[in-house]
């Protein structure tokens, strides 16, 4: 499959870009429901939806390209050539929280509560963002003779790996995960709402942060291209910290009940 899905005039719609819109309508689709089913202000969604996308991808690329300022540095006009691929997770994540954070303070809104409301949206998207690393060609493991693993072209392929045809999947691991984890958000989100002193404010929100972290953290061990520090994997660094912090504010739940954010 080629990256370039169609083109019109001298337009070039590539596979990869069209993977990260359906990614964003499919969450913003689940969060307009989730808005609905807890009887929030869609006003209020909208701007903070308005809001979150372009940071998320703003936060998304920068952290990318920090991480691999090395490859940049040299042809820093790549920096802007999304649909050469290059968005992490990680920053994308953090871009969405910091601005909820904002949001929250300058709204005098629950950050919690929009957490909860937001999180199961924002897992499903970031599984079907991972097909675009399929397109591309990326974020593939170690070779494997598993009937499942994908071909990868001779010119993506690693040095000291040009011998191998086939490899693990990661994208697929990773979207199989967050598939996961979204059934189990949404089983909790009705909880919460039938429920709702059941569960303490943000618990949705820290448990979607700890199971992605858990997974991406055992998936991220089998990766061939995972960017490192200091000999550390740097998303496994980054998601053991988060497993850890959420950890903590799920222990101290009591704080998260009376806290706000």
């Amino acid at each position: 499959m080629g990256k370039i899905a169609f083109s019109i005039g001298m337009f070039n719609f590539s596979w990869f870009g069209i993977i990260l819109a359906t990614a964003i309508i499919v969450a913003v689709a689940i969060n307009w429901y989730n808005v609905r089913l807890h009887r929030e202000n869609s006003d209020k969604f909208l701007d903070l939806t308005l809001y979150s996308i372009p940071v998320g991808l703003v936060g998304a690329r920068l952290y990318y390209v920090a991480v691999n300022w090395e490859i940049y540095a040299e042809s820093p006009g790549e920096i802007l050539q999304l649909s050469h691929g290059g968005l992490a997770v990680h920053g994308a994540i953090i871009g969405v929280i910091l601005t909820i954070w904002l949001y929250s303070r300058a709204t005098r809104n629950s950050f919690w509560r929009w957490g909860d409301i937001v999180a199961p949206g924002l897992i499903l998207g970031q599984g079907i963002g991972q097909w675009g690393n399929f397109i591309n060609q990326d974020a593939f493991g170690y070779p494997t003779d598993a009937p499942w693993g994908i071909y990868i072209d001779y010119i993506y392929r690693p040095p000291g790996y040009e011998q191998f045809d086939f490899f693990h999947p990661i994208f697929l691991y990773e979207f199989c995960w967050d598939l996961f984890v979204f059934s189990i958000l949404f089983a909790l989100n009705w909880l919460i709402v039938k429920r709702p002193n059941k569960l303490a404010p943000g618990s949705l929100f820290l448990f979607y942060l700890f199971l992605y972290s858990a997974g991406r953290f055992v998936i991220e061990g089998l990766r061939l291209d995972s960017e490192t520090i200091g000999g550390w994997r740097l998303a496994q660094v980054v998601s053991i910290t988060a497993m850890f912090i959420t950890g903590l504010l799920v222990i101290g739940r009591n704080f998260i009940k009376t806290a706000k954010f």
